[in-house]
């Protein structure tokens, strides 16, 4: 067995101290390695730059002659010795959901961040014993150690390397809030305060788990723990099997609309229990966690789950319809704001997720686009055909279940190469043959997406507004100190075909000044076609360029109700949301 300890011996200096003991060892060298990038974020993130201070010893104390092999790889040679004990430190002050932090007043850690494995054996069960500082408690998904009993929980058992990764720890002394399902338990571990009302957030929490439970018919674990930070200004979440890590602004519980905001979040990630944490592309398990796990399907895993966080918070009854569709409205406006739509596919998005989404630029609106927002809108045109060709029998939920039967956790996962696009033709039965040129179109391809027709459906109709002047530039501003610089130019804006860059400050218009504030009074005073001079510093360099005002693209968009609605328009309405 490979047996982990990790410390936290003096926590202000946000070091954690790992030992790992392997034994059965019959070679010459036993390799050790550290993961680059961790299930659920898609970016080599190079962990093993915060290792300090390895070494390894025999059973009887000798100190074993290691070296490195590749940046994250040490090679320890054993001496004939059948049991080799690594001992390592970890920088930990990184303070996100996919990286670790530890100081004086709690120890977060991913195991991506901070357990070595050996590449040949990660297969066997592991324990893992953590030793934290008095009156500190621990929380996970892991298996407790049998007979450790509450508070003292700090040893716990693995059946793999990927369910040690999969499974983050709090230590701490988080507030713990408590409540089951099923006769299954479910624990929130928070750390920080703000202005939750922690009474309100078990039994929202619980309504999510409920609901989601019925839309998959069973939960797929024996217990569950949300690790919760509340922070200063975060907001993001990491998924796992049978826990997440949410962080939070601590004060997003009020007003309602913040609140909203945190509910998505939650039901965002838990949904990806069943979507992706067990329901996963092939290329997504077993991982490989030195280089980059392609896949083109983090449309459906991401998208899909964009899709149905706030939709099934609808159907649990914690968030009105109408703000549903506003937030449905606000992503078809951002993704049409995007001149990269044209350029790249939601395949392509979740191909290169590895050097695109987690690294934006200036030119990234242009280039590309997110698999999560782009995908979470495919799949609502998916989840509307399959109810109209199929007269509200079946949707992208009978899809999504059958997937997940098909396709367990054991199991090779979803094939690449059709795989989704079988299971759809398969729900819609005798209607299969209109998805094929769906998939070819959205997916694949870079088509514009039909929102008037799916709207239709339901008994919606897109109508397009415009907040902002009508005369436009096609470009955006951030501000550093008292300066105005331009933030991004739009491929398809005016002020590219006139030369504007990225950093360039903006000092005046027409020879007047002008900040971002200004500008946009000036641009109301004018139309279309006219000619304005832009006066720009490009770094110390005074430029003055004429632009073509355009006519302003439509910024804001409502999804209201037909005229005349048909019964059967109603009842898919009513059908889609749980009504």
């Amino acid at each position: 067995m490979i047996v982990y300890t990790i410390r936290m011996p003096a926590p202000h200096t946000h070091l954690y101290h790992v030992s790992v003991v392997i034994d059965g060892l019959d070679g010459p060298h036993v390799d050790l390695a550290l993961p680059a990038w961790t299930p659920g974020s898609y970016m080599i993130r190079e962990f093993a730059r915060h290792v300090q201070a390895f070494d390894a010893q025999a059973p009887d104390g000798t100190n074993l002659a290691w070296r490195k092999l590749t940046k994250d790889t040490w090679r320890v040679e054993t001496g004939g010795a059948a049991q080799v004990t690594a001992h390592y430190q970890v920088y930990a002050n990184d303070l996100t959901v996919r990286t670790s932090h530890l100081d004086g007043s709690h120890g977060y850690f991913n195991g991506a961040t901070v357990f070595m494995y050996v590449p040949t054996r990660t297969g066997e069960p592991l324990r893992l014993n953590i030793v934290t500082p008095l009156g500190w408690q621990v929380s996970t998904g892991l298996t407790p150690l049998a007979g450790d009993t509450p508070p003292q929980r700090h040893r716990f058992t693995a059946a793999d390397y990927d369910e040690l990764l999969d499974c983050p720890v709090e230590c701490g002394t988080q507030r713990l809030l408590a409540f089951t399902v099923d006769d299954i338990p479910h624990q929130i571990a928070i750390w920080g305060h703000g202005n939750e009302d922690a009474a309100r957030l078990v039994a929202d929490t619980k309504r999510i788990v409920e609901t989601q439970r019925d839309f998959f018919r069973g939960l797929p674990y024996r217990h569950y723990t949300f690790i919760l930070h509340l922070t200063d200004g975060k907001n993001s979440g990491l998924e796992h099997r049978n826990s997440v890590t949410n962080q939070v602004d601590r004060w997003s519980f009020k007003p309602e609309r913040s609140y909203e905001r945190f509910l998505s979040l939650t039901s965002h990630e838990f949904f990806h229990v069943w979507n992706v944490k067990r329901l996963r592309p092939a290329p997504l398990g077993p991982f490989n966690y030195q280089v980059e796990n392609y896949t083109r399907l983090l449309w459906l895993m991401e998208g899909g789950t964009s899709y149905y966080d706030e939709l099934l918070l609808v159907r649990a009854g914690l968030l009105r319809p109408e703000r549903f569709l506003e937030a449905l409205a606000e992503k078809i406006v951002r993704l049409q704001s995007q001149p990269g739509r044209q350029l790249q596919s939601v395949e392509q998005s979740s191909f290169d997720a590895w050097i695109k989404l987690y690294r934006p630029d200036e030119h990234s609106a242009n280039s590309s686009i997110s698999y999560y927002l782009k995908g979470s809108l495919v799949c609502f045109l998916l989840d509307i055909k399959l109810r109209a060709l199929t007269g509200g029998e079946r949707s992208l939920d009978d899809v999504l279940r059958l997937l997940f039967a098909r396709y367990p956790i054991s199991g090779p996962g979803i094939p690449e190469d059709a795989g989704v696009l079988a299971a759809v033709e398969e729900v819609a039965g005798e209607h299969s043959g209109a998805f094929r040129d769906f998939f070819a179109r959205f997916s694949a391809g870079t088509e514009e997406l039909d929102y008037a027709g799916a709207l239709a459906t339901v008994g919606l109709t897109p109508r397009w507004l415009r907040h902002g002047p009508q005369a436009w530039l096609g470009l955006s501003f951030k501000r550093e100190g008292e300066r105005t610089l331009v933030a991004a130019v739009r491929a398809d804006g005016p002020s590219s075909a006139a030369g504007v860059y990225a950093d360039d400050e903006l000092l005046a218009l027409d020879g007047w000044r002008v900040n971002e504030e200004r500008l946009g009074a000036r641009l109301a005073e004018r139309s279309p076609g006219t000619v304005v001079r832009l006066t720009l510093f490009r770094g110390d360099a005074l430029v003055e360029l004429p632009v073509t005002l355009a006519e302003a693209p439509h910024d804001a968009l409502e999804l209201v109700p037909l005229a005349e609605r048909s019964e059967a328009q109603q009842r898919a309405y009513r059908a889609w949301l749980g009504l």
